[in-house]
């Protein structure tokens, strides 16, 4: 029974014995198929993305490693930075140059956006694709490099995982949207200062209309009010003198052609004269001068005179600001008839803290809250600053001249913000790319045009269009600018491929 018992406890251990080695073996012959297979899985998983910007468009594709020998398909999305939505271009063309070799592309359009490169370099070393768009009128070049074998990049190529608040904003999405990058710039912003400015018609594009003779008002149309848009040359009213003594506009346009005739008479003459040395040269620059300024009232009568009235006409495009007479008005030579201003450029009058008056030399911008609430930059240039406190106000007078969108209309009232510069420059991002959350600003940075970070940065001054970031972000990264509630949306309905960014 005890040599029985023995016998049972050395099998056992022999069997454990067996077991082991055999499990250790096995668990050897698993690592060994599991490396295997991790390192084919790694292998497919590395991806090769060209990624280029131009003044006008932006590339973004993603593929495998391109080795010689062998032909690769590259899906290239192609963005227009005007309005970030897809290129259409059914003409796009595409060759890859590798030293002395250059490979042609065959070129499919899939949907809007989206190209299929099929390329085959016979040939390995540091290239360049170029893509042609629009007739060969524009070229987009993007540097790659050609790999000698399929073992070479996967030293060169390692996919890194994305960061954990990474966000994915696919291409397709971003196209469908109003959505934007652009790069964090540097910027000589300076001091801000916020005031109120009111909207007044520029004197230079404001003319007022005086009667050349003296006579009764006869309106050409009922809708000549203040407020009516004219066009250049339209007819607005005529005066007639008719029977209304020595000062009508008759007897002025026949006195006047009277003039004209009589000193062209004797130009004529004296113009003979001149050639045989008749008459001294300064006789005859008297004559000619008597002649020119005559024609030049007969013609100035002749174009604004018919049938002895004087025609009265808009001399620019624009708005009626006055209507000073009624039909059947009266009015004297001289008198003022209507006043006429363009809008397309107005003046800005603000003022400012007399504490300011050393920045006003350098403003470098100037915003202003629009109807609906939001800031926006205005193009304008400084016309004047007062060289004395106004007596009301105790602040310095500031007059600009701004292009006008439509929204600014004379003789209102609008917040504005000066932007002076300053002697160094800081990192400044639309205030569109910034999100608010609990306290805390956040822009989400481009990985590559399919993901996103979302990044913490610290706010500074703000002129109401862009702001200051004092930490949190270099010049040059690029940032979503339209649109990054839309990414931070995306991120709560979307989970991260850890390889996000796949060819589609």
């Amino acid at each position: 029974m005890k040599a029985y018992f023995v016998s049972v406890i050395g099998l056992a251990l022999l069997l454990a014995a067996c077991a082991g080695h055999t499990e250790k073996e096995n668990h050897h012959d698993e690592e060994g198929h599991e490396h295997a297979s991790e390192e084919h899985h790694h292998h497919a998983d590395i991806h090769q993305q060209l990624i280029q910007y131009t003044d006008r468009y932006e590339l973004f594709a993603e593929t495998e490693p391109l080795v010689a020998g062998e032909e690769v398909a590259i899906l290239a999305h192609l963005t227009k930075l005007t309005d970030f939505k897809p290129l259409q271009d059914d003409g796009l063309t595409a060759e890859l140059k590798v030293g002395h070799e250059t490979v042609k592309a065959e070129v499919e359009p899939k949907i809007p956006g989206i190209y299929q490169l099929k390329l085959k370099a016979s040939q390995a070393g540091d290239g360049r694709l170029t893509i042609f768009v629009n007739d060969k009128q524009q070229r987009i070049d993007v540097p790659v490099r050609v790999y000698a074998d399929d073992h070479e990049p996967h030293h060169d190529l390692e996919d890194e995982e994305p960061a954990a608040n990474a966000v994915s904003f696919t291409k397709e999405q971003s196209w469908k949207v109003a959505f934007a990058t652009d790069v964090a710039r540097l910027a000589p912003i300076g001091q801000l200062i916020h005031t109120t400015a009111r909207v007044e018609s520029l004197p230079a594009k404001s003319h007022t209309l005086t009667a050349q003779t003296s006579g009764t008002v006869s309106l050409a149309s009922n809708s000549l009010v203040a407020g009516s848009r004219v066009r250049a040359g339209q007819a607005l009213l005529t005066i007639s003198g008719a029977g209304m003594g020595d000062d009508n506009a008759e007897l002025v346009y026949q006195s006047a052609r009277a003039d004209y005739q009589l000193a062209q008479s004797e130009y004529e003459r004296m113009s003979q004269l001149a050639e045989k040395e008749i008459v001294s040269r300064r006789e005859f620059q008297e004559a000619q001068n008597r002649y020119e300024k005559a024609k030049a009232k007969f013609d100035n009568l002749q174009q604004n005179f018919r049938a002895g009235e004087q025609a009265v006409y808009a001399a620019l495009a624009g708005v009626l600001e006055k209507v000073q007479v009624q039909n059947g008005q009266h009015v004297d030579k001289g008198q003022p008839l209507v006043t006429l201003a363009s809008y397309a450029n107005v003046q800005l009058v603000a003022h400012v803290p007399s504490r300011y008056s050393s920045d006003l030399a350098a403003i470098t911008a100037l915003s202003y809250k629009g109807a609906a609430g939001s800031w926006q930059q205005i193009p304008a240039k400084l016309l004047s600053v007062g060289q004395r406190v106004d007596e009301s106000s105790f602040r310095l007078p500031v007059c600009f001249e701004a292009s006008n969108n439509g929204d600014l209309l004379p003789g209102s009232l609008i917040e504005l913000n000066i932007t002076c510069s300053a002697d160094q420059s800081v990192v400044v991002v639309p205030n569109e790319a910034l999100l608010e959350q609990q306290g805390n600003y956040f822009v989400y940075v481009q990985l590559n045009p399919e993901l996103f970070e979302k990044r913490q940065v610290f706010p500074g001054a703000s002129n109401g269009v862009e702001t200051v970031v004092r930490e949190g972000l270099a010049e040059g990264e690029r940032i979503v600018t339209r649109g990054a509630v839309l990414v931070k949306l995306a991120s709560v309905s979307n989970t991260l491929d850890p390889h996000a960014g796949h060819v589609h």
